[in-house]
């Protein structure tokens, strides 16, 4: 009887034992799964202020342009006769604040510079196509500002920036596709290199005005 309760008792022994392994093993499943959805939302994370970032510098540049126009001779002539192209987009901005009191200013800006632009663009003669050459002229400037943007958000947030694409424009939205590093709980050594890196990808607002910009061609920025 008593070697019988000692096998007895050995057997539960094991049985713990077993159980004890299988529920570890689950715990670091369930952990390395945890650390996948992590990093993937930190790329995500990423790829998403990116593409704002650079969709901001582009609105930038175009407020540039408008300035460099109001400072031109048909802007001088605007002013005479009319207002300034940055008036009407100010004038624009505050429209749209009041008849939608939730939108922040940065949004009824971005939406007035949008309107007023696109408008400016589809008029006929001169002015419209010095200002459509001023306009291509600060974009196609913006590729070192648009990398100093997008590498300053994916640093900061852990991202890696060697393979990172920004793409102007993809349906007239800027689309960045980054990757954050994985490294495994367990055995991370046996893991490739190539296999660690988990990629996203994200678009900012459509940038309203392009549609309307003759001469822009789209291209991919690469890091």
């Amino acid at each position: 009887m008593i070697s019988k309760a000692k096998n007895e008792k050995g057997n539960i022994s094991l049985l713990v034992m077993g159980l004890m392994g299988v529920t570890m093993i689950m715990f670091l499943v369930v952990l390395s799964f945890s650390k996948v959805f992590a990093i993937k939302e930190k790329a995500s994370t990423a790829s998403e202020q990116a593409s704002y970032a650079a969709t901001s510098v582009i609105y930038e540049l175009a407020i540039t342009a408008v300035e460099d126009y109001d400072s031109s001779l048909p802007g001088k002539i605007d002013e005479i006769i009319d207002k300034t192209l940055q008036e009407k987009i100010d004038k624009k901005k505050e429209e749209l604040m009041t008849f939608n009191p939730f939108l922040s200013e940065n949004e009824a800006k971005i939406e007035a510079i949008d309107a007023i632009l696109s408008e400016e663009l589809n008029g006929a003669g001169l002015k419209s196509e010095i200002l459509n050459e001023m306009l291509l002229e600060q974009l196609n400037q913006a590729d070192q500002q648009i990398r100093d943007a997008v590498s300053g958000v994916i640093l900061s947030n852990d991202g890696i920036l060697e393979g990172t694409i920004v793409t102007l424009l993809d349906e007239n939205q800027v689309k960045v596709e980054t990757s954050a590093r994985y490294e495994a709980l367990k055995y991370d050594e046996l893991i490739p290199e190539d296999k660690r890196k988990l990629k996203q990808k994200a678009k900012g607002p459509e940038i309203g005005f392009i549609k309307e910009l003759k001469g822009w061609s789209d291209y991919p920025i690469e890091f």
